[in-house]
């Protein structure tokens, strides 16, 4: 069926109960029974529940098929549907698969909670269907799940260390400009924040050496943020490289595409190879893959100092270094 006659043909009137449901609101039929508005009502309710999810699963199964790709983005645009919208609800859809939904529980609790593993999602709706939440007690309850994860994961260090590196959960304070599909934007979607006060208690000055670097991630929003951290967990500012992503990711005032590691020392730890020195701007094009930093950076780090070396919120265990993070204990626990 083309778009056009699917605009053409529109909604068409559904009675229920001598009430006429069309697409700009409700008209009454004669003088409906009480029978009537209550058949009409749990019609309405029903629908209002589900309709989240028809949309999304729709949404996904049209791009399940390839050969209507040419077709899909004028479909899309029909009723003013937004490419934020279709977004959102292609990833709560895909995140939360129909084994998992729960009835009784709105699109939007479930939308709330899709950023959290299958099981943390089963255990949060089945609370919120059996106490009845609200999406502010959706949202409590999701950020303490997370919390729990990476607290867990993140506080636990032992040894002593030479270099620490360290591309911390920044908590912002919206959710994030979506954009460029799903991989990018509302980071708390792809790992769990964390505030400056927690960050700020991970007790990192206890295992650096008395002469110690921290190569800082941090993005421009939090720039002004991270300072509290370098000093909490023993070091000071010194400098800083700009990675270049060479491509562009929406920002809320400007066209954002590059980040910042900063170099913090303790004590005196100028490089153990000073030379070559290394530019301070680094042009690396960026993965598909939500803030994932390049590893011509750790080569880089590497490169300058000596270890032993510490990688914190890593993503993968690294030979030669010693790795924390929610990701590695996920699949350590996967393994065994």
């Amino acid at each position: 069926m083309s778009s056009a006659l699917v605009k053409r043909q529109g909604m068409r009137a559904i009675t229920i109960g001598g009430f006429s449901l069309a697409e700009t609101g409700l008209t009454v039929v004669g003088r409906p029974t009480f029978a009537g508005w209550q058949a009409a009502g749990d019609y309405i309710r029903c629908v209002h529940k589900a309709s989240g999810w028809w949309l999304a699963d729709w949404i996904v199964y049209g791009d399940s098929r390839l050969e209507w790709k040419e077709l899909i983005d004028a479909e899309m645009g029909i009723d003013q549907l937004t490419d934020q919208t279709v977004r959102e609800y292609r990833y709560v859809a895909n995140a939360i698969p129909a084994s998992s939904r729960l009835d009784g529980v709105s699109f939007a609790l479930h939308q709330v909670c899709a950023s959290l593993t299958p099981k943390q999602q089963r255990k949060l709706l089945a609370q919120a269907k059996d106490e009845g939440w609200t999406l502010q007690d959706m949202r409590r309850a999701v950020r303490a799940e997370k919390q729990r994860g990476v607290l867990s994961g993140q506080a636990e260090l032992t040894g002593m260390y030479h270099v620490v590196y360290a591309d911390p959960p920044w908590l912002y304070a919206d959710s994030g400009v979506i954009n460029e599909g799903d991989n990018y934007g509302r980071a708390e979607r792809h790992y769990p924040g964390m505030t400056i006060d927690e960050l700020c208690k991970i007790p990192v000055a206890a295992h650096a050496r008395e002469n110690a670097v921290l190569f800082l991630w941090v993005t421009s929003p939090m720039l002004s943020a991270c300072w509290p951290v370098i000093e909490a967990w023993g070091f000071t500012y010194k400098t800083s490289i700009v990675w270049d992503k060479m491509l562009h990711n929406f920002g809320h005032y400007v066209s954002v595409r590059h980040e910042l590691l900063l170099i913090c020392t303790r004590g005196s730890c100028l490089p153990d190879r000073p030379v070559p020195m290394p530019d301070s701007v680094r042009p690396v094009r960026r993965s598909d893959v939500h803030s994932e930093k390049p590893p011509e950076f750790r080569a880089l780090v590497e490169q300058l100092y000596d270890g032993p070396y510490v990688e914190l919120f890593a993503r993968r265990q690294i030979k030669g270094w010693t790795t924390y993070g929610n990701q590695i204990l996920e699949d350590v626990a996967a393994a065994v």
